[in-house]
């Protein structure tokens, strides 16, 4: 049997809604302190909330840690992360 390495596997951990872990992360997108556009290993994430901030990253280990309040998180299809424009209307 193959070991999966610890960067491919995603997971979350959501604290009281003050702060997300988030391992499998392949790349931060963009962010500001409403919300987070990660690339994971399961596809890419979408992080709303407010007074987001972030708490620490280490891409060798495809680790990100957010602090702030988290209000929703939504996986985006494969379909909408390839339209055109998409991503400049979401961070306007």
């Amino acid at each position: 049997m193959e070991e999966i390495k610890p960067s491919l596997i995603h997971s979350i951990f959501i604290k009281e809604r003050k702060g997300i872990v988030i391992e499998g992360v392949k790349k931060l997108d963009s962010f500001d302190k409403q919300e987070f556009l990660i690339e994971t290993t399961q596809g890419y994430l979408h992080i709303l909330g407010h007074e987001l901030t972030l708490g620490g990253m280490d891409m060798e280990k495809g680790h990100l840690a957010i602090d702030g309040t988290i209000d929703a998180l939504q996986y985006l299809k494969e379909e909408t992360k390839k339209k055109e424009g998409f991503f400049k209307k979401l961070f306007k």
